[in-house]
Order: C-alpha cells, then sequence, then structure tokens
C-alpha cells in the first residue's frame, strides 16, 4: 500500500470522532491531515500541492468552527478505543525542549534550561501495548517556563538527603 493511501487511512481513522458540527468541515479536516502527514517534512504549501488548497488550509485552521482542540478530542477518543483492547496498557512518558533560541520574533516563549535558550517544555504521555505497540497519545502538556522556575529541579536534587550504603556484614 502506497504511503498517501496509508495515511488516508490512518487519518480518517484517527478522526474519525471529529466533531465540526458539519460533516464537509470533518472531510476537509482529515484531507489536510493526510496531506501533511504523508509529507512531514515539508511546508503546508508544498504539502497542499498548490497555493489555492493552501490557502484552504490556512483559512480552515482560522475558521471560527475549528480549534486545534477539535483534532486533540477526536485523536483522544480514538486512543481510548484502541486501549480499551488491551488488559495492559504502559504509559511511556518523556519531557523534550523545543529550542526556539536563534529565533528572536517568536512570543510566548520560556526558558529553556538556562537563561539565555528559550522556547517551550513539552510533557507527554504515550500509551503502549506490553508488546510495543503504539496505541495513542494519553496526554501531552506544553508550557512556557517563566524565569522563576529556572534551576527548581537541580535545586530540590541537592537538598535531597543522601543515602547512605550499607555494608553486609
Amino acid at each position: 500500500m502506497e504511503v498517501s493511501k496509508k495515511m488516508e487511512k490512518w487519518a480518517a481513522q484517527e478522526l474519525q470522532y471529529a466533531d465540526l458540527g458539519d460533516t464537509r468541515r470533518k472531510k476537509r479536516l482529515i484531507s489536510i491531515v493526510e496531506n501533511l502527514a504523508s509529507q512531514p517534512s515539508t511546508s503546508v504549501p508544498q504539502a497542499s500541492g498548490n497555493l489555492a488548497a493552501a490557502s484552504a488550509t490556512y483559512d480552515f485552521w482560522n475558521s471560527p468552527y475549528f480549534h486545534p482542540s477539535d483534532i486533540i478530542a477526536a485523536q483522544a477518543k480514538s486512543t481510548v478505543e484502541r486501549i480499551k483492547e488491551h488488559p495492559i496498557v504502559l504509559a511511556v512518558q518523556d519531557t523534550t525542549s523545543l529550542d526556539f533560541t536563534t529565533q528572536k520574533a517568536k512570543k510566548g516563549m520560556g526558558y529553556l534550561d538556562y537563561k539565555k535558550s528559550f522556547g517551550l517544555k513539552v510533557h507527554t504521555t504515550l500509551g503502549v501495548s506490553p508488546q510495543g505497540i503504539p496505541l495513542g497519545l494519553i496526554n501531552q502538556y506544553v508550557w512556557a517556563r517563566e524565569e522563576k522556575n529556572l534551576g527548581i529541579a537541580k535545586q530540590r536534587k541537592k537538598e535531597k538527603p543522601k543515602k547512605k550504603k550499607v555494608k553486609d556484614g
């Protein structure tokens, strides 16, 4: 099966619970996601195929009938349905930094690991079967760290009492 067909099937399955108030909007959302997912390293205009389609994508995103949380809600419901099929699900977590230090014009960024690095922190929890099959995103928290919170984790580690090793007799 070629990549675009796989993406088409995946997007339709993942977004089947999207509630945008109109089936045409849902179809449009699925089409946009198919285009972007089948060419993840390209820009919106490149993935859209032409300027008119790219413009339609931007118009859709700016529509009062759509909010990014619509995608998250649909995807969450799809994830829950997959998780129901497994008696045991592992919740694998990771925190990563999105570094926008070199892009000075970006607004809303926080501090990363030191005062001269700016960006966002992202903590993700992924549901995975014991066999290692990804079931979907369980939770994702994105935040911009404030300056007052820099170094708190390091300070907590320093303040923790050190465990003493006990020698066997």
